[in-house]
């Protein structure tokens, strides 16, 4: 395997120095604590289930051996038997891989397994023996937390194949601590419960397949965030980019506003979020937010840290109890109201928490009380998971057995919350920050928010909490939280258990919300002038300074008219009213100044324009102020913004005195005061009359809406009767299948048994494999031909390395599959025995094809004897074969056993034909010849041998033939019937040749005489035709060689006759030249007498066409055609001698002895007709005999 370069170096950062990875923050002493990290070695927590095996060696086998890391795998093993998971995942790696002992030292490159029947911890790496839970049993999510508290952000957790919600848990304290989660993606899971339960809490950083997370764990072992998490600050001294400039695109491009959280909690979760994302400077995170909204809102909820559960800190849980719940419980009547609120409940075990302790507690009293627990959170997604109210089993540790059946429904391997108790919360979104509080409490749960927020979040925050609370009420903090420097809004009930009771009974203090992302920028309420800012431009100096200087007194108002920001000094026109603290700019408004004020707030709103109006102050006579109420546009949809400005009026012409006023005009002004604030009034009255008709239509549209909705409730509910009428009849029929599938489990049960000891007494090796070639179940007899574990089941059997030789199993499991056929094979063992190998199709009862079943039967002992008899076969085979006479061998009812090849090839039997067919009826019958069977009924009755018994037969294919039978019985052993052996030798041609001899010998002395006869013709006729000696020499020897040469063709053919169109060929070959004959006819065969007439013939043409026809010249051409006409007795034979291209043919005056002899005696030996013609192109001969 090829090392990762990138491995190298963190092998080398790792040994240069250990504890390089140590996190070294400050203690701010305000809960965000962090102890150092004294080993720097990179520990992974891997957990799995059922398939996990499989899972867990393509991970190791993909994982470089030298990878600086040490990994921990938890599984759930039978606590029953010994575990072989160090064997099988040591073959998927060349890391050594050790099964844990208690207190095993954690080293680098190392895999360490777990033991059955125990749970892991990580302390101070080193590995300790854990008890296993008896109520869930999640070995998973034990080691997933202790590794989140030993390793804290450098803990890194990976979810494999299997069941359930095991791991979820634990993943959730990785997340809290700041650490990695690798989920293997369902899709490739066999199991894919664990893997989705992670995915669905939100807990996967990545999802991938089990061979791709290696590559994903290493880049982020190798960056900045684990490898120097001290070394936190990503920023380039270059950029301009920082942590702020994260924070802001938050608030910019998601409203998610963390202003108020402790930044180096928020450093060490952006650099996280760098490292998961494998980058390595803030300016390139800050462009993929940008880029990817997915990463905005992920971010966002990775600041949001999540983390609670049922009961946190029993202890705490016991004093809240004894010192708040339960006074509260004795001192409330029956039928009170209880009012609780958790904010920031993330998923709402706390909320739930609180609920199931006020209800024991008053159902102990025997009292019954208005529950209602608010439950906040800023996530909507926490939100809807804690309404649903369904957590998985290991959320569910830290409660008895009898809260679970109280107040939880089980299914599966999860847990919900009863419909009573989840009726007793209330779930509502709130920012803490920035949103109004819930009032008149009973108890406050804030426990574990302070510790991430700044110390002016937390003094805001106990303040809002101050305020929400009834007199008495109680606030209830986390363990390393308090209330800080506020003391006389609190009294300690229990300083160790963070428990105060409120001070006062009034709600004056002031609350400092955060302003809205619209107001950002904007100074507190009562301050007219913010301080200045350093560093600002002389310009922006400059236009504040005017501003402050020459603008009017403004208020920055929304459309209900609550005061959002104040400009310059208002108190001559605004005052607050005694009570509650008020943003109502309406009821801050002098006297005198409302009425007008609030018309000109609503024509400005209505008709979106300036209005200016004024209005006389009651508390100072003769004042005038001038109110413009402006419209303002705003950047977030839906929301309007009005800018309220405030200036003394210009005096009027009529109202300025002359220094000395009579009574008259003193009277006459304050009259026409009077007179203007009535008109005034009366502007008012109208637009509140036009107001209250507007409304009025309002509501009454309304409260059709109203009463149109509680129709549609009222049919819902009628529905929602009927379904709970159909599920409790489905219930009980539920029931009533239950019952019968535990019948069906115990018969289940009792054939398990029966069919383990029948197998296990059996002598057959069974192997059950499902449809990707897996183990399902062996047979103990298996292991003489498998190393198998009981743990290996569900391995692939192709991981095992097999005692026999058996290169097709796989192949032959896969045609089973296909075709659905058995498939049998005698394959041999390592130890020299032989096993029949018999595998079909695994079908279910519905008649499913699940698998194949294999079974291997020793047939050894079959196997030698099969293998003896098979070699004396193939002796006596080979004895039979070797002998070239026919051979039959016969039973006792005369059926054939066996006929070597001779037989077969003489009389035309086929392979497989006589085989267990009566000897009789062999071919079309043949053998049933009498004399036959006289023999052959001898030899049964007689016991008696036959020696060359002669038989004449007439065959179809061989015709007739010859033979001498010989028969004996052959005995056999272990009392089966004798057979008959049958041989039989062929004398056809022996006595065939012996008659041809006799032929030959007498054909033979006819022959010499006629020859002789002949050669005395030639001689007499040419002689007598020559006119020289020499001429008659030359004529005399070509006719004898002519002669020998037809008795040369009869010879080849042992006087037997010859083809036509061999005597042709041979006689005109001497004269045949480039292409000078033209040869066809079909194939006939002449006898010879035949022969050698027409052989003398054809030499006399051809030596008269050299002398005087077509083969003087070189021009000349001779065709020979022969054809046959007629069939049967009157066939004939038709020869024609055609020549052409000669010099011109005259009629001879007088024959000589060659025309003598083809006119005559050829037609005498034919008995035929011949006709010579001298036409002038060429001589034509012309022959026509019988063919008999």
């Amino acid at each position: 395997m090829a090392k990762n370069p990138s491995i190298k170096k963190l092998r080398r950062d790792y040994k240069a120095n250990p504890t390089h990875n140590s996190l070294v923050e400050k203690n701010d002493g305000k809960g965000d604590e962090h102890a150092d990290r004294n080993s720097g070695l990179p520990i992974i927590g891997i957990g799995a289930s059922a398939g996990g095996i499989t899972a867990l060696s393509q991970f190791f086998a993909a994982m470089p051996p030298d990878n600086g890391c040490a990994f921990v795998v938890v599984l759930h093993l039978d606590p029953s038997r010994g575990s072989e998971l160090a064997h099988v995942l040591s073959a998927h790696t060349g890391m050594p891989v050790a099964q844990v002992i208690d207190g095993m030292i954690i080293a680098p490159d190392h895999v360490y397994v777990i033991a059955p029947g125990s749970d892991l911890n990580i302390r101070d790496g080193q590995l300790h023996f854990a008890k296993p839970s008896a109520s869930f049993g999640h070995p998973v999510d034990v080691l997933f937390r202790s590794l989140a508290r030993d390793q804290g952000e450098r803990a890194i957790a990976v979810v494999l194949s299997g069941t359930g919600s095991n791991g979820t848990e634990g993943l959730r304290e990785i997340r809290a601590e700041g650490g990695m989660s690798l989920v293997q993606a369902p899709e490739t899971a066999q199991f894919d419960g664990m893997p989705r339960s992670a995915i669905l809490a939100g807990l996967a950083d990545h999802v991938l397949p089990p061979e791709k997370m290696p590559e994903a764990l290493i880049a982020f072992i190798k960056h900045g965030y684990v490898m120097h998490p001290a070394a936190m600050d990503a920023s380039s001294s270059e950029s301009p980019v920082t942590l702020s400039t994260v924070l802001e695109l938050l608030r910019a491009r998601g409203e998610y506003d963390f202003r108020g959280y402790k930044h180096s909690t928020l450093g060490r979760r952006v650099h996280r979020r760098l490292g998961l994302r494998n980058i390595d400077t803030l300016d390139g995170y800050v462009e993929e937010l940008r880029a990817n909204p997915h990463e905005l809102t992920t971010l966002a909820g990775d600041l949001m840290i999540s983390v609670t559960e049922f009961f946190r800190d029993a202890d705490a849980w016991k004093a809240l109890a004894e010192l708040v719940i339960a006074p509260i419980i004795e001192e409330r009547e029956t039928g009170a109201a209880i009012r609780v609120w958790t904010p920031a409940c993330s998923t709402g075990e706390e909320a739930y928490s609180i609920a199931m302790l006020v209800t024991e507690l008053a159902e102990a009293a025997g009292k019954r009380f208005e529950l209602k627990v608010f439950a906040t959170d800023a996530q909507e997604e926490n939100l809807g998971k804690a309404r649903v109210g369904t957590y998985p089993s290991a959320a569910m540790s830290a409660l008895s057995a009898e809260r679970l059946e109280r107040f939880f429904e089980k299914h599966d391997s999860t847990f919900q919350v009863s419909k009573e108790l989840r009726d007793m919360v209330v779930f509502a979104p709130q920012n803490l920050l920035r949103d109004p509080p819930f009032s008149r409490l009973d108890l406050v749960t804030c426990r574990n928010v302070l510790i991430y927020l700044d110390a002016e979040s937390q003094q805001r925050i106990i303040t809002l909490c101050h305020f929400a609370l009834r007199p008495g009420g109680h606030l209830f903090l986390g363990n390393a939280e308090t209330i800080g420097r506020q003391e006389e809004l609190f009294e300690t009930e229990s300083k160790k258990w963070r428990i105060y009771r409120k001070l006062g009974t009034g709600r004056h203090h002031p609350i400092d919300y955060l302003p809205t992302l619209r107001s950002t920028g904007s100074q507190p309420m009562d301050k007219s002038t913010p301080p200045p800012e350093p560093n600002l431009p002389a310009a922006e100096l400059a236009r504040r300074a005017l501003l402050d200087r020459f603008a009017p007194a403004s208020v920055l108002i929304d459309e209900k008219a609550r005061v959002l920001y104040f400009h310059g000094t208002t108190r001559e026109y605004l005052e607050h009213p005694s009570g509650e603290p008020t943003r109502d700019l309406l009821m801050m408004a002098r006297a005198g100044l409302a009425p007008a004020l609030r018309a000109a707030i609503r024509e400005a709103v209505r008709e979106n324009r300036s209005v200016t109006v004024d209005a006389l102050m009651h508390d100072k006579p003769g004042a005038s102020v001038t109110m413009t109420v402006t419209p303002l546009p705003s950047a977030a949809p839906g929301a309007s913004f009005l800018l309220v400005s405030f200036v003394p009026a210009l005096p009027r012409s009529d109202l300025i005195r002359t220094p000395v006023l009579d009574a008259t005009e003193d009277a006459s002004a304050r009259e026409r005061a009077l007179i203007e604030e009535l008109k005034a009034t009366r502007a008012e009255l109208q637009n509140t009359i036009e107001h209250q008709e507007t409304t009025n239509e309002e509501l009454k549209a309304s409260n059709e809406e109203a009463t149109s909705m509680n129709e549609e409730l009222q049919s819902t509910n009628e529905e929602l009767e009927t379904s709970k009428e159909e599920l409790q009849s489905f219930n009980e029929e539920l029931n009533t299948v239950n019952s019968q599938l535990r019948h069906k489990i115990g018969e289940l049960e009792s054939t398990t048994n029966d069919l383990n000891n029948l197998l296990a007494g059996s002598e057959t090796a069974t192997l059950f494999l499902d449809e990707t070639f897996r183990i399902r179940w062996f047979a103990p007899a298996i292991k003489d031909l498998f190393d198998l574990a009981p743990s290996d089941v569900g391995r692939p059997i192709s991981a095992f390395a097999q005692k026999f030789f058996d290169e097709n199993l796989l192949l032959d499991a896969e045609t089973v599959l296909k075709n659905l056929s058995a498939i049998e094979v005698e394959v041999p063992s390592d130890n020299d025995r032989w096993y029949l190998r018999r595998m079909l199709p695994y079908r279910t009862q519905d008649n499913r094809i699940a698998g194949v079943v294999i079974t291997f039967q020793d047939i050894t002992d079959r196997k030698r004897d099969a293998d003896a008899i098979n070699d004396a076969r193939k002796y006596s085979e080979a004895i039979v074969r070797t002998v070239q006479h026919p051979l039959l061998v016969l039973d006792h009812d005369l059926l054939v056993v066996t006929a070597n090849r001779a037989f077969r090839e003489l009389f035309a039997v086929f392979e497989g034909e006589p085989k267990g067919r009566l000897i009789f009826e062999l071919g079309t019958g043949e053998w049933n010849n009498p004399p036959l069977r006289a023999l052959l009924d001898k030899v049964l009755s007689a016991d008696d041998e036959i020696h060359n018994f002669e038989v004449e037969q007439n065959f179809r294919v061989g015709g007739h033939r010859s033979m001498l039978l010989t028969a004996s019985r052959l005995p056999q052993e272990r009392g089966r019937e004798e057979l008959i052996l049958v041989a039989i030798e062929d004398v056809t041609d022996r006595k065939r040749s012996e008659q041809h001899r006799e032929i030959l010998i007498g054909e033979l002395n006819h022959r010499v005489k006629n020859t002789m006869a002949v050669i005395q013709s030639i001689a007499t006729q040419t002689l007598r035709q020559a006119t020289t000696v020499e001429e008659a020499r030359h004529a005399f020897g070509s006719r004898l060689i002519n002669l020998a040469k037809a008795h040369d063709v009869l010879t080849r053919e042992s006087w037997d006759g010859a083809d036509l169109v061999n005597i042709v060929t041979d006689t005109v070959n001497p004269h045949a030249g480039d292409n000078r004959f033209l040869i066809e006819g079909p194939d006939v065969r002449l006898g010879p007498s035949a022969s050698l007439a027409i052989s003398m013939a054809l030499h006399e043409l051809c030596t008269n066409a050299a002398k005087y026809g077509a083969l003087s010249c070189d021009a000349g051409q001779v065709v020979i055609v022969w054809r046959l006409i007629g069939k049967g007795q009157d066939r004939r034979l038709n020869l024609t001698w055609s020549e052409s291209g000669g010099p011109p043919v005259t009629i001879p005056t007088r024959k000589g002895f060659g025309s003598r002899l083809i006119e005559r005696a050829l037609a005498q030996e034919l008995r035929g007709t011949v006709s010579v013609t001298y036409e002038p192109s060429g001589v034509m001969c012309e022959i026509d005999a019988p063919m008999p």
